[in-house]
Protein backbone atom coordinates (compact mmCIF):
# COMPACT_ATOMS: atom_id res chain seq x y z
CA UNK A 1 0.00 0.00 0.00
CA UNK A 2 1.31 3.46 -0.93
CA UNK A 3 0.12 7.04 -0.61
CA UNK A 4 1.50 10.33 -1.91
CA UNK A 5 0.53 13.94 -1.39
CA UNK A 6 1.46 17.42 -0.27
CA UNK A 7 2.67 18.15 3.26
CA UNK A 8 0.61 21.33 3.17
CA UNK A 9 -2.57 19.22 3.30
CA UNK A 10 -1.34 16.30 5.42
CA UNK A 11 1.47 17.40 7.72
CA UNK A 12 4.38 15.68 9.44
CA UNK A 13 2.58 15.29 12.77
CA UNK A 14 -0.45 13.67 11.15
CA UNK A 15 1.72 11.27 9.14
CA UNK A 16 3.68 10.27 12.24
CA UNK A 17 0.39 9.69 14.06
CA UNK A 18 -0.68 7.29 11.34
CA UNK A 19 2.61 5.39 11.63
CA UNK A 20 2.49 5.33 15.43
CA UNK A 21 -1.17 4.68 16.17
CA UNK A 22 -1.71 2.00 13.53
CA UNK A 23 1.65 0.38 14.37
CA UNK A 24 2.44 -0.23 10.73
CA UNK A 25 5.72 -1.26 9.15
CA UNK A 26 6.91 0.89 6.30
CA UNK A 27 8.68 4.07 5.25
CA UNK A 28 7.84 7.75 4.88
CA UNK A 29 9.77 9.81 2.29
CA UNK A 30 9.63 13.57 2.69
CA UNK A 31 10.58 15.51 -0.46
CA UNK A 32 11.71 19.15 -0.44
CA UNK A 33 13.09 21.69 -2.95
CA UNK A 34 16.80 21.37 -3.65
CA UNK A 35 16.43 17.57 -3.83
CA UNK A 36 16.55 17.17 -0.06
CA UNK A 37 14.97 13.87 0.91
CA UNK A 38 14.29 12.69 4.45
CA UNK A 39 13.20 9.06 4.85
CA UNK A 40 11.86 7.71 8.14
CA UNK A 41 11.37 3.97 8.70
CA UNK A 42 8.77 2.46 11.04
CA UNK A 43 8.19 -0.87 12.74
CA UNK A 44 5.40 -1.68 15.19
CA UNK A 45 4.83 1.90 16.30
CA UNK A 46 8.54 2.69 16.57
CA UNK A 47 10.83 4.79 14.44
CA UNK A 48 13.48 2.29 13.36
CA UNK A 49 15.76 4.51 11.27
CA UNK A 50 16.11 7.79 9.41
CA UNK A 51 18.18 9.04 6.49
CA UNK A 52 18.58 12.66 5.43
CA UNK A 53 20.30 13.90 2.27
CA UNK A 54 20.69 17.40 3.72
CA UNK A 55 22.64 16.87 6.92
CA UNK A 56 25.67 19.08 7.57
CA UNK A 57 27.63 17.42 10.37
CA UNK A 58 29.00 13.90 10.40
CA UNK A 59 28.54 11.93 13.59
CA UNK A 60 32.27 11.40 14.18
CA UNK A 61 33.00 15.12 13.80
CA UNK A 62 30.16 15.97 16.16
CA UNK A 63 31.36 13.54 18.83
CA UNK A 64 34.89 14.90 18.48
CA UNK A 65 33.69 18.48 18.85
CA UNK A 66 31.88 17.56 22.05
CA UNK A 67 35.24 16.70 23.60
CA UNK A 68 34.88 12.99 24.32
CA UNK A 69 36.47 11.60 21.16
CA UNK A 70 39.90 12.62 19.88
CA UNK A 71 40.56 12.94 16.15
CA UNK A 72 42.96 9.99 16.19
CA UNK A 73 40.32 7.85 17.94
CA UNK A 74 37.69 8.89 15.42
CA UNK A 75 39.86 7.85 12.48
CA UNK A 76 40.72 4.55 14.17
CA UNK A 77 37.04 3.78 14.83
CA UNK A 78 36.05 4.69 11.28
CA UNK A 79 38.63 2.27 9.94
CA UNK A 80 37.41 -0.42 12.33
CA UNK A 81 33.80 0.23 11.30
CA UNK A 82 34.70 -0.36 7.64
CA UNK A 83 36.82 -3.44 8.23
CA UNK A 84 34.46 -5.11 10.70
CA UNK A 85 31.20 -3.96 9.14
CA UNK A 86 29.97 -2.42 12.40
CA UNK A 87 28.26 0.88 13.03
CA UNK A 88 30.32 3.80 14.28
CA UNK A 89 27.81 4.53 17.03
CA UNK A 90 28.06 0.97 18.35
CA UNK A 91 31.88 1.05 18.31
CA UNK A 92 31.89 4.32 20.26
CA UNK A 93 29.86 2.53 22.94
CA UNK A 94 31.96 -0.66 22.81
CA UNK A 95 35.16 1.32 23.39
CA UNK A 96 33.67 3.28 26.28
CA UNK A 97 33.67 6.78 24.77
CA UNK A 98 29.91 7.14 25.28
CA UNK A 99 27.32 5.10 27.13
CA UNK A 100 24.38 3.54 25.33
CA UNK A 101 22.04 6.07 26.95
CA UNK A 102 24.22 8.97 25.80
CA UNK A 103 24.34 7.71 22.22
CA UNK A 104 20.59 7.20 22.19
CA UNK A 105 20.19 10.80 23.28
CA UNK A 106 22.43 11.98 20.45
CA UNK A 107 20.57 9.88 17.88
CA UNK A 108 17.24 11.21 19.12
CA UNK A 109 18.55 14.72 18.67
CA UNK A 110 19.78 14.01 15.13
CA UNK A 111 16.40 12.56 14.18
CA UNK A 112 14.59 15.53 15.73
CA UNK A 113 16.75 17.97 13.75
CA UNK A 114 15.59 16.41 10.49
CA UNK A 115 11.96 16.37 11.61
CA UNK A 116 12.16 20.03 12.68
CA UNK A 117 13.37 20.97 9.21
CA UNK A 118 10.49 18.99 7.70
CA UNK A 119 7.89 20.70 9.90
CA UNK A 120 9.23 24.17 9.13
CA UNK A 121 9.14 23.49 5.37
CA UNK A 122 5.81 21.65 5.13
CA UNK A 123 4.38 24.26 2.75
CA UNK A 124 7.06 23.40 0.18
CA UNK A 125 7.21 19.62 0.61
CA UNK A 126 5.57 16.43 -0.46
CA UNK A 127 5.46 12.90 0.90
CA UNK A 128 5.43 9.27 -0.18
CA UNK A 129 4.26 6.70 2.38
CA UNK A 130 4.84 3.02 1.70
CA UNK A 131 3.56 0.26 3.96
CA UNK A 132 5.40 -3.04 4.02
CA UNK A 133 8.57 -4.70 5.29
CA UNK A 134 11.63 -2.46 5.78
CA UNK A 135 15.26 -3.36 6.36
CA UNK A 136 16.26 -0.19 8.23
CA UNK A 137 16.61 -1.00 11.95
CA UNK A 138 19.19 1.58 13.06
CA UNK A 139 17.19 2.57 16.16
CA UNK A 140 13.92 1.68 17.86
CA UNK A 141 12.33 4.78 19.38
CA UNK A 142 8.59 5.10 20.09
CA UNK A 143 7.01 7.43 17.55
CA UNK A 144 5.02 9.07 20.36
CA UNK A 145 8.27 10.43 21.85
CA UNK A 146 8.77 12.60 18.78
CA UNK A 147 5.09 13.43 18.37
CA UNK A 148 4.86 15.09 21.77
CA UNK A 149 7.89 17.31 21.19
CA UNK A 150 6.97 18.15 17.59
CA UNK A 151 3.41 19.12 18.50
CA UNK A 152 4.66 21.50 21.19
CA UNK A 153 7.35 22.87 18.88
CA UNK A 154 4.78 23.59 16.14
CA UNK A 155 2.63 25.54 18.60
CA UNK A 156 5.64 27.61 19.71
CA UNK A 157 6.71 28.21 16.11
CA UNK A 158 3.28 29.62 15.26
CA UNK A 159 3.44 31.87 18.31
CA UNK A 160 6.88 33.10 17.24
CA UNK A 161 5.71 33.81 13.70
CA UNK A 162 2.76 35.79 15.05
CA UNK A 163 5.11 37.92 17.16
CA UNK A 164 7.59 38.50 14.32
CA UNK A 165 4.93 39.45 11.79
CA UNK A 166 5.25 39.08 8.00
CA UNK A 167 8.42 37.37 6.82
CA UNK A 168 10.14 34.01 6.77
CA UNK A 169 13.54 32.38 6.58
CA UNK A 170 16.49 33.25 8.80
CA UNK A 171 16.52 35.27 12.00
CA UNK A 172 18.81 38.16 12.93
CA UNK A 173 19.57 40.23 16.00
CA UNK A 174 17.93 43.63 15.59
CA UNK A 175 20.72 46.13 14.91
CA UNK A 176 19.15 48.86 17.07
CA UNK A 177 19.43 46.74 20.23
CA UNK A 178 22.71 45.05 19.39
CA UNK A 179 24.71 46.90 22.06
CA UNK A 180 21.87 47.99 24.33
CA UNK A 181 21.18 47.23 27.98
CA UNK A 182 18.43 44.90 26.76
CA UNK A 183 21.04 42.39 25.59
CA UNK A 184 23.31 42.85 28.59
CA UNK A 185 20.43 42.19 30.98
CA UNK A 186 19.29 38.96 29.34
CA UNK A 187 19.33 35.85 31.57
CA UNK A 188 21.74 33.01 30.82
CA UNK A 189 19.30 30.71 28.99
CA UNK A 190 18.19 33.43 26.62
CA UNK A 191 21.83 34.29 25.87
CA UNK A 192 22.50 30.61 25.10
CA UNK A 193 19.77 30.63 22.43
CA UNK A 194 20.66 34.11 21.17
CA UNK A 195 24.21 32.90 20.48
CA UNK A 196 22.88 30.72 17.66
CA UNK A 197 21.14 33.55 15.78
CA UNK A 198 23.61 34.45 13.06
CA UNK A 199 21.45 35.67 10.20
CA UNK A 200 21.64 32.28 8.49
CA UNK A 201 19.52 30.00 10.67
CA UNK A 202 15.75 29.73 10.57
CA UNK A 203 13.79 29.39 13.84
CA UNK A 204 13.87 25.60 13.57
CA UNK A 205 17.60 25.66 12.78
CA UNK A 206 18.15 27.63 15.98
CA UNK A 207 15.95 25.18 17.89
CA UNK A 208 17.99 22.28 16.49
CA UNK A 209 21.35 23.85 17.40
CA UNK A 210 20.36 25.16 20.82
CA UNK A 211 21.44 23.18 23.92
CA UNK A 212 17.80 23.14 25.07
CA UNK A 213 14.78 21.25 23.78
CA UNK A 214 13.16 22.55 20.57
CA UNK A 215 10.03 23.66 22.44
CA UNK A 216 11.97 25.58 25.07
CA UNK A 217 14.27 27.11 22.45
CA UNK A 218 11.31 28.35 20.40
CA UNK A 219 9.65 29.67 23.55
CA UNK A 220 12.81 31.64 24.32
CA UNK A 221 12.88 32.94 20.73
CA UNK A 222 9.32 34.16 21.24
CA UNK A 223 10.40 35.94 24.42
CA UNK A 224 13.28 37.56 22.51
CA UNK A 225 10.92 38.59 19.73
CA UNK A 226 8.59 40.14 22.31
CA UNK A 227 11.52 42.16 23.65
CA UNK A 228 12.31 43.37 20.14
CA UNK A 229 15.69 41.65 20.15
CA UNK A 230 15.24 39.36 17.11
CA UNK A 231 13.50 39.69 13.76
CA UNK A 232 13.48 38.24 10.27
CA UNK A 233 16.78 38.62 8.41
CA UNK A 234 14.92 39.27 5.12
CA UNK A 235 18.13 38.84 3.16
CA UNK A 236 19.70 42.07 4.53
CA UNK A 237 23.28 40.98 5.10
CA UNK A 238 24.33 44.39 6.38
CA UNK A 239 21.97 44.10 9.36
CA UNK A 240 22.64 40.49 10.32
CA UNK A 241 24.01 40.18 13.83
CA UNK A 242 26.84 37.65 13.93
CA UNK A 243 27.18 35.74 17.16
CA UNK A 244 29.79 33.42 18.67
CA UNK A 245 28.56 29.82 18.45
CA UNK A 246 28.54 28.00 21.76
CA UNK A 247 28.05 24.70 19.96
CA UNK A 248 29.63 23.58 16.66
CA UNK A 249 27.70 24.86 13.67
CA UNK A 250 29.89 24.68 10.53
CA UNK A 251 29.39 26.16 7.11
CA UNK A 252 27.40 23.88 4.84
CA UNK A 253 29.73 21.74 2.68
CA UNK A 254 29.03 20.45 -0.80
CA UNK A 255 26.06 18.13 -0.48
CA UNK A 256 26.75 14.42 -0.76
CA UNK A 257 24.60 11.37 -1.04
CA UNK A 258 22.37 10.77 1.96
CA UNK A 259 23.62 8.81 4.95
CA UNK A 260 21.79 7.18 7.81
CA UNK A 261 21.58 8.75 11.24
CA UNK A 262 23.51 5.81 12.66
CA UNK A 263 25.30 4.37 9.60
CA UNK A 264 26.65 0.95 8.94
CA UNK A 265 30.12 2.04 7.94
CA UNK A 266 30.26 5.81 7.74
CA UNK A 267 29.12 8.88 9.59
CA UNK A 268 25.77 10.69 9.49
CA UNK A 269 25.50 14.43 9.20
CA UNK A 270 23.83 16.85 11.54
CA UNK A 271 23.81 20.56 12.24
CA UNK A 272 24.45 21.59 15.83
CA UNK A 273 24.90 20.30 19.33
CA UNK A 274 22.90 17.85 21.39
CA UNK A 275 20.73 18.23 24.43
Amino acid sequence: MSATGSLSTLGIVELLQIAGLFRKMGSLRLLFPGQRVITAYFQDGHLSGLTDSGRVWQLGDLLTSLGRLEEVDKQRLLTEAKTRGKRLGQLVIDHGFYTKAEMEGILRRLIMQSLLFAVENEAKGGFEMHLGAVSQTTVMFPVTDFLIELTSAVDELERLRALLGPGEGALRVIAEVDESDTLRDLPYRKVQVLAHIDGEKTPMDVAAASPFSPTESLRILSDLAGLGVVGWADGDLAQRGARVHLFPVPDRPVQREHEAVAPASGEPRTSGGVW
